[in-house]
């Protein structure tokens, strides 16, 4: 949970320093697309809001979300259902124990997100090294990083497929100034590279590690 928060976080950090420190400079890239940022910019601030109520006022959260659900439901969008209620406030009830530890260990959220701020901002380097790699050299590695980051923010909220295509619809507007005719060529590798290639990697140790827990599992019953 503390880990998707400050990834969260880092992102609206970025997205509201780019807002009020380059809007007029992000203008000129995205233009009729602006709306894509200030939507993904807000999506992450009220989904930030939400998770840290969520961690940090469980008990607000539980009557938010219990509210919510006999609403839904007294709409009839969902059918009145007393398990799905115990569920829910059962799930909202192991919030506590966590809000305790996390309200203990403040030093260590500061950490994570510093941490993940960093790292977030190396991997949207990647598209500028890309760049080089293709022998150009106009543009320098501040504006390039810019400009990942706000495709980025502009898209994390939005679900799948739809946000990859709308990423990969901002990267062929925003880009085409930047990398002209090797614009396709860009694309492949730095969405190859910094996300498909993440995504192959992330599966490969989830099979290594699915089978090392399964035959420690086996050995356990064995004995």
């Amino acid at each position: 949970m503390i880990v998707t928060i400050t990834y969260k976080a880092v992102l609206v950090v970025i997205g509201v320093l780019i807002c009020f420190l380059g809007g007029d400079f992000l203008r000129g890239y995205l233009g009729d697309y602006m709306w894509v940022f200030y939507l993904g910019v807000g999506l992450n601030v009220f989904c930030v809001t939400f998770m840290m109520i969520l961690v940090f006022a469980p008990g607000l959260a539980k009557w938010i979300m219990v509210k919510g659900l006999k609403i839904i439901e007294h709409v009839r969008i969902l059918k009145p259902k007393k398990a799905r209620l115990e569920k829910l406030e059962a799930s909202m009830d192991q919030y506590h124990a966590t809000a305790a530890f996390w309200a203990s260990h403040k030093r260590i959220i500061l950490n994570v997100f510093i941490i993940t701020f960093v790292q977030r901002c190396i991997l949207f380097t990647v598209t500028y090294w890309v760049y080089r790699a293709l022998g150009l050299h106009e543009y320098g590695i501040l504006t390039v990083t810019i400009l990942q980051a706000v495709i980025s923010v502009s898209v994390d909220m939005l679900p799948l497929p739809g946000g990859m295509g709308i990423s990969e619809t901002l990267y062929m507007v925003m880009f085409v100034p930047v990398f002209g005719p090797l614009l396709l060529p860009s694309m492949l590798l730095s969405r190859g590279i910094s996300y498909y290639g993440q995504m192959l990697i992330s599966a490969l140790m989830t099979c290594v590690a699915h089978l090392t827990i399964g035959r420690k599992n086996e050995e356990i019953q064995r004995m």
